[in-house]
């Protein structure tokens, strides 16, 4: 079909134009510029920054590279918490302090290390150039996590023979000052993950490098840096093989080390950490001392391990009756007896019954002079729902209601039912946090408040799970809804993805969480069927490759 049009000549005169509309060859574009149709778990992800070393990532990789147990870091900055999490890339950042604190760490280390432990670092009985050589390359590879490149073998050994040769020639002192060297490194502080080149302009994500992918498996199974079975299949390119990552996978989680990375995830996300410092009102509470503080961390730590060793599972964790006791905890199980060390004793559902009437866990969720239903029903909205309260007005006081008054904690608290500027928010969060009543600011059980019978009945509403809408009377019966929920191992299997990532979880990510979530369901909420779901996840093996469609 051809069309007449009318258009204006360069001399301001109208001609004809005869576009053909129909009838001629259609131009193709060149192959490279058509754009592949999207894989299933495509789309634009956030990218992981390079990822500065946690104070346990530090002190782990050194533990297990340099046989250095003196927890090195324990001076450094504590890590910004961030949605629960100490490893968020984008809040870790090199401080001035931080600078002194890593040289501190790095003279004393290597001081350590050349004292009691050459072994570790020069793998050679001779003390000349060769085996400097040999140690800037064995011991580069393990700390940097990959092979040195030609320029960082040759910095290192020209700063080896500047120092042997200031020093008169010894050889030891000169391996030293090369290992504080590697130490302050930012090959060694940060993981650096930029992928491959893409193939296509058109991707949109890249592979790991197989050095990245190792160290960021063992990073987070191990909480610590690939051993060299790891890095060996790395490099030989073999571990971007998804049968020989899931075959790496399940070694990780059977070694040892594999306990430490499930509990560096748990402890994060359950707020177990800091239990052994917290301090209780001597008024309300005359029995509490440092040390019971310290036996509520042993007991909720054992009771963790317990559960992830034996069963595994969520449910587990949420329905276990084992409660760890000793001397200065045997009033929570009723016992006499005992003495310092830790027995593990069957509980009664009525009084205990799993990770949520640990007496650690509610005394970290729970003021120094009284109970806490606010923070308590926060933590399940927020961590087992993930359906986290709208934040609070402007202009908020986060004071609670003074106790000693006669009233019942639930009775003080019922203000924020009535004033219009509390309700909205803890119409969510009270009849949650009041199931958990039958538990003081310590921990223990109770049946009585200000002579009056505790009322532990509470209330889920608004649950994206119809299963877990509704009333309950006391922890054990909500505990044992939670456990049957997909919401909550959902909310579970994403808090744990994005613990994996060290960063929030994008839409490019929902395909690979979807995934993952049918898996952990699917294993009856198995955490290693978990975790190895999130390895073997496109989010986990790859990296954005930073162009847009």
């Amino acid at each position: 079909m051809l069309v007449t049009l009318m258009t204006l000549s360069r001399s301001g005169l109208m001609v004809l134009v005869v576009a053909a509309l129909c009838g001629c060859p259609k131009k193709e574009p060149p192959p490279d510029e058509i754009p592949p149709p999207l894989a299933e778990c495509d789309g634009v992800a956030d990218r992981t920054p390079m990822r500065l070393l946690t104070r346990a990532e530090f002190d782990n990789t050194i533990a297990d590279l340099l046989g250095d147990t003196s927890n090195p870091s324990k001076d450094f900055p504590r890590e910004p918490i961030v949605h629960g999490f100490d490893n968020d890339a984008k809040s870790l950042q090199v401080t001035d302090e931080s600078v002194t604190r890593y040289l501190e760490a790095a003279e004393s280390i290597a001081a350590g290390v050349m004292a009691s432990r050459k072994d570790r670092v020069l793998p050679c009985q001779t003390r000349d150039t060769a085996c400097a050589d040999t140690f800037i390359s064995t011991t580069g590879r393990r700390l940097f996590r990959r092979a040195l490149t030609v320029e960082e073998r040759a910095a290192f050994k020209v700063f080896f023979q500047q120092v042997f040769a200031s020093q008169n020639g010894n050889f030891e002192t000169a391996i030293e000052w090369t290992l504080q060297v590697m130490l302050q490194s930012p090959q060694f502080l940060y993981r650096f993950e930029e992928g491959v080149v893409p193939p296509s302009k058109w991707d949109m994500r890249t592979p790991l490098l197989g050095t990245e992918l190792a160290s960021r498996l063992s990073y987070l199974l191990w909480a610590s840096a690939p051993d060299d079975t790891l890095l060996d299949l790395a490099e030989a390119g073999q571990l971007e093989d998804p049968t020989v990552l899931e075959a790496q996978a399940k070694r990780l989680l059977s070694d040892a080390r594999g306990m430490r990375g499930r509990m560096r995830f748990v402890s994060l996300w359950l707020r177990a950490e800091d239990i052994s410092r917290l301090s209780k009102d001597p008024v309300n509470y005359p029995n509490f001392s440092p040390a019971l503080a310290g036996a509520w961390q042993q007991s909720f730590d054992l009771f963790l391990r317990d559960s992830l060793s034996r069963e595994g599972t969520l449910k587990a964790l949420l329905v276990s009756d084992r409660l760890y006791v000793n001397d200065l905890m045997q009033s929570y199980a009723n016992r006499s007896g005992l003495n310092a060390d830790f027995t593990p004793v069957a509980m009664p559902d009525s009084q205990r019954l799993g990770v949520l009437t640990q007496p650690g866990f509610l005394a970290r969720l729970s003021s120094p002079d009284q109970s806490s239903p606010i923070r308590r029903g926060i933590f399940v909205l927020e961590h087992l729902l993930c359906q986290p309260p709208p934040a609070p007005p402007p202009g908020f006081n986060p004071v609670p209601p003074a106790p000693n008054t006669g009233a019942t904690t639930r009775e003080r608290f019922a203000q924020h039912s009535v004033d219009p500027n509390c309700s909205g928010c803890h119409a969510l969060i009270d009849p949650v946090g009041f199931g958990f009543e039958n538990y003081d600011a310590v921990g223990a059980y109770r049946t009585v408040e200000s002579g009056k019978t505790v009322d532990a009945s509470g209330s889920v509403y608004a649950a994206r799970d119809e299963k877990l809408t509704g009333p309950f009377n006391g922890i054990s019966e909500l505990a044992r809804r939670l456990a049957d929920s997909r919401q909550v191992h959902d909310c579970v299997a994403s808090e744990w993805m994005r613990f994996a990532m060290g960063r929030g979880l994008g839409d490019g990510d929902q395909c690979s969480l979807t995934q993952v979530q049918e898996k952990f369901t699917a294993s009856q909420g198995r955490f290693d069927d978990l975790l190895t779901a999130i390895i073997m996840s496109d989010t986990f093996r790859t990296r954005p490759a930073g162009v847009a469609r």
